[in-house]
């Protein structure tokens, strides 16, 4: 007899199963790569620095629930002044984020500081931090309106301590990851005064949820998105149209708040720490808050928003200022009105004048500065409306250099005074020395009557250099219509450049936003071929006409950093516009310009983004997976449950079911938009060729990861059932402090009487956490398994010695009545219960991070769940299951896969839809299997018999 097939029964894997492995393998690698991405790589963001101890002063805040605070921030000078509760300058109030601290305000606070006592300015700014107890915000959104009414009751606070003459009629806030959610939450209150708040800087913030993990969360967004608007068909309330938003995200190295999130539509600055002038580095999570660069363009943002001589109002100021410092910054590091003058005396005494009338490309080099300053004149002629010119300043500091202009009359050569065109020019990442780039389209200068342009060089010590390059624009534009597979098995060749003294090039990526693989990565790559000087500068950039920020890339000598492009740090947009590189290139060189795509981070970031779907996946399994169990009871009368990897249904069923569903999901998202919100990096739903080709790959990792993950748990269940028993027995005698004798037989009385379990579990759920409770039953869950399988092994260990006595002895064979059908099924619903402890993870998380200041979850949404499995469990567990030959198991089987799908349609963005389903669907098993002898038994064995009967012949009746 084959003793073993009672125990391990399962199908040779199909061709698609081991394809699946081999996706599932890839994938693991993609995302541990991403994943130790922040590790591998250089962090080159400077640490900001304390010259004095820092002081956090708490103040009382009326209403307080116990465990928030607010605290001012004092260093320094300041410290006696703030102790003493006198505040004299603008409030600042930074809100710390998911597990955040209110220590984390330091760097910015001591910055401002620092930069406040340098520049001697009578511009003060007053900081107060909130200690929100550094709650998981991100994953539990049943504390954001706790948060946000404790911040609101802060903002009252902080007003009323300042004394009658320094009263603040505003104040800025600075929130960090979901901080940021709560510095917009703030106006969901009708009671909150708006005028109070004119700038909200926004770090690392998810304008979109990661994930919803609650309902609360989903109401919570729902809510704030109604007054900020979308950019589309909702529009910004009109009471915030005076207030600044600046959203600043980290950019690829931030793992837990995606470039796709940071971008909202509704503010007046989105940019990437990357693509910030003078900053030019991606940050993480943590690091955004204190990257000394970064720091100190926020920092420049507050003083220059503060002071202003302009006639624009003040929403308009703060919005060149912010537009300035981290979109278009030309030169210097401080903004004012008149930084750039709109006409410029150009001819000034003792001044060398080269005048440069036939060449289109000229590049001046000074090694050694000069001591005079130099004027360089060159004439368009007839060049005006089909030619752009490209020039980059190296280490020329002066904030004026480029002008257009019309000779004067008298000298018909010379400008007495031009046109300033310098706040085009944008300062650019560099190695060695300072560079500026600017571009101009010769038909904004022929529009002026404008013939010349000028360049002006100041007299410096310093090496510096001036590159000029006037073309026609069609010769140094190409387009290509974007296909996500460039680069794939080869580098896609963009430009070879064989011509020395041209310096700019551009290409328009047509069709970018349409692409299938949104988050996929390329790299552009800038190999010089040949180079006449050894050191060489060129730069490439990546400019998205409808957002904030410019990607850098550089080659420098033998420094080589390659441009890192992806669509998930492009929004969508409804212009005609395209998206384009552009290439500043070092006039001495010769130039292979390539594309390739970077195939291990496409597939990480994919992984990572869209692994916010597995759940539903994984449910969807485990559905399909029951409904070809309930099937086969529905259609023999054997014990044909068989096991988990034997009833994973066929690839061909799953497509084809997937291909129907794909279909009401498009009509779904067609007519109700809002039923599956875009999250994470999810944002294809809808879209049928994508959500075919993404749906069938998330499946088949899925697929392959359930096969191993069960896989592992049968062969935990058959060699680990004694270690998880005596795991058990050690936890009982911790808990209940008995011996190892007395916890022995406590645990074997549970097992008799598993309802007490199931009761216990209630009980804990009701006073401390739901999940709690899920958790205690899904560890007693297992050892029930583990059990019952030790039982059968225990059969056929034994069954040798039985067969020799009963046979030799007693001249009978025995039989072994070995059954699995009910191992089979419970290992599947354990299952099910385990995906629905793991959606209800964050409460738990939350209750364990809260537990010293309340015993029990307020709000807790997995009670309802607890409530209603812990007691289907109690009944489950004192029956035999399944009943056999019981009617409706068919029903039960369609139930399961119209389960399924709704799962896939409703549940791959919103993850808290998934554990009611499941509760539901697991309530209705019980009630089945509790209910038989009223439901009835099926008919089959009847059936069987009479059509048994009918192939015995009758005799002739005469």
């Amino acid at each position: 007899m084959d003793f073993w097939k009672y125990i391990v029964r399962i199908k040779i894997p199909s061709p698609v199963s081991y394809m699946s492995a081999i996706l599932l393998l890839i994938f693991t690698t993609g995302v541990y790569k991403q994943l130790t991405l922040t590790q591998k790589t250089a962090n080159n963001c400077e640490m900001t620095f304390m010259f004095e101890y820092p002081h956090f002063v708490e103040i009382s805040v009326p209403m307080n629930r116990g465990k928030y605070n607010l605290y001012a921030y004092t260093e320094g000078q300041t410290m006696e002044k703030i102790k003493s509760m006198k505040f004299y300058g603008t409030p600042v109030v930074f809100i710390p984020g998911h597990s955040g601290s209110y220590r984390q305000v330091r760097s910015i606070a001591s910055v401002n500081i620092r930069k406040m006592y340098h520049i001697q300015s009578n511009i003060k700014f007053d900081f107060f931090t909130v200690d929100l107890n550094e709650e998981y915000s991100a994953v539990f959104g049943g504390v954001l309106l706790q948060q946000t009414a404790f911040v609101s009751q802060c903002i009252d606070t902080i007003i009323k301590t300042y004394e009658y003459d320094y009263k603040p009629t505003s104040i800025i806030l600075i929130g960090h990851s979901m901080g940021g959610i709560i510095a917009k939450g703030l106006f969901i209150d009708p009671s909150f005064d708006t005028e109070l708040v004119e700038l909200i800087i926004t770090l690392a913030t998810p304008h979109r949820p990661l994930f919803l993990a609650d309902h609360y969360m989903d109401s919570y967004y729902d809510q704030v998105e109604n007054i900020w608007g979308n950019g589309l068909d909702k529009p910004r309330s009109s009471f915030l149209s005076n207030i600044s938003l600046l959203s600043i995200g980290g950019g690829h190295r931030d793992l837990m708040v995606w470039p796709c999130l940071t971008y909202t539509p509704h503010a007046d600055i989105n940019a990437l720490s990357l693509a910030i002038p003078g900053v030019w580095t991606s940050t993480d999570h943590q690091c955004i808050l204190w990257c000394k660069s970064l720091v100190k363009s926020i920092v420049r943002v507050l003083f220059d928003s503060a002071e202003s001589e302009s006639d624009d109002t003040i929403y308009e100021w703060r919005k060149k200022v912010s537009s300035y410092h981290f979109d278009k910054r030309s030169n210097g590091k401080w903004f004012h009105s008149n930084l750039h003058p709109i006409t410029v005396k150009l001819n000034e005494p003792n001044v060398i004048e080269w005048n440069e009338t036939y060449k289109l490309q000229r590049s001046i080099s000074l090694e050694k500065g000069t001591a005079m300053p130099i004027v360089i004149h060159l004439p368009l002629f007839e060049k005006s409306f089909n030619y752009e010119m490209t020039a980059e300043a190296v280490n020329i500091e002066y904030h004026d250099w480029v002008f257009s202009c019309k000779p004067d009359y008298h000298s018909k050569k010379h400008c007495l005074f031009g046109t300033n065109w310098s706040s085009n020019s944008t300062i650019s990442v560099s190695k060695h020395m300072k560079r500026r780039h600017i571009t101009l389209n010769m038909t904004d200068v022929n529009k002026l009557g404008h013939s010349n342009l000028v360049f002006k060089i100041k007299n410096t010590k310093k090496p510096t250099a001036l590159n000029i390059d006037l073309y026609e624009a069609s010769d140094r534009t190409n387009q290509i219509l974007w296909r996500f597979w460039y680069g794939v098995f080869d580098r896609h060749l963009l430009w070879k450049v064989n011509v020395f003294e041209t310096i700019q090039y551009k290409t328009i990526l047509r069709g970018w936003s349409a692409s299938i693989c949104m988050h996929c990565v390329y790299n552009v790559h800038m190999v010089p071929i040949k180079c006449s000087k050894k050191h060489h500068h060129a730069v490439s950039k990546f400019i998205v006409p409808w957002t904030q920020g410019v990607l850098h890339g550089i080659t420098s000598d033998s420094y080589v950093e390659p441009l890192r492009i992806s669509l998930e740090n492009i929004p969508q947009s409804n212009t005609t516009k395209n998206p384009y590189l552009q290439f500043i290139l070092d006039p001495t060189c010769n130039y292979r310009i390539e594309l390739d795509l970077s195939i291990m981070d496409s597939i990480g970031t994919i992984g990572l983004k869209y692994g916010l779907t597995f759940p539903s996946y994984i449910g969807i399994i485990i559905l399909l997976v029951l409904s070809n169990q309930f099937s086969q009871l529905a259609n023999s009368t054997k014990d044909d449950c068989s096991i988990y990897h034997n009833s994973l249904p066929s690839i061909i069923r799953v497509f084809k079911t997937l291909a129907v569903t794909i279909c009401f999901l498009t009509a779904i998202q067609s007519q109700w938009p809002n039923v599956n919100k875009p999250i994470g990096g999810i944002d294809w739903l809808g879209h049928p060729l994508k959500t075919m080709v993404f749906s069938s790959l998330l499946y088949c990792i899925t697929n392959s990861f359930m096969y191993f993950a069960s896989v592992a748990l049968w062969m935990m269940m058959l060699f680990w059932g004694k270690a998880i028993n005596e795991l058990l027995v050690r936890f009982i005698m911790k808990t209940l402090r008995k011996n190892a004798t007395l916890s022995d037989w406590i645990l074997y009385g549970f097992g008799k009487l598993p309802i007490a379990v199931s009761m216990i579990a209630i009980l804990i759920s009701y006073h401390t956490c739901g999940t709690v409770g899920l958790v205690i039953s899904a560890f007693f869950y297992y050892f029930l398994l583990c059990t019952m399988v030790q039982d059968c092994i225990d059969q056929l260990i034994y069954y040798p010695v039985i067969f020799f006595k009963d046979y030799f002895m007693k001249g009978e064979k025995p039989g072994l009545n070995l059954s699995l059908t009910s191992i089979h099924l419970h290992f599947s619903l354990f299952l099910l219960w385990l995906l629905i402890c793991g959606c209800h993870l964050p409460c738990s998380i939350e209750w364990a991070r809260n537990y010293h200041h309340s015993k029990y979850l307020d709000p807790d949404p997995s009670w309802i769940s607890s409530l209603i499995l812990n007691t289907c469990a109690g009944i489950l567990w004192q029956m035999d299951i399944p009943k056999r030959n019981l009617k409706f198991y068919a029903q039960l089987s369609n139930l399961c896969v119209a389960a399924s799908i709704i799962l896939f349609l409703f549940c791959q963005t919103a993850l808290f839809r998934i554990a009611p389903i499941l509760t539901l669907v697991f309530l209705i098993i019980t009630l089945h299997q509790c209910f038989s002898s009223w439901i009835g038994v099926q008919d089959l064995i009847d059936n069987q018999v009479s059509s048994a009967n009918d192939k015995v012949p009758q005799k002739k009746v005469e």
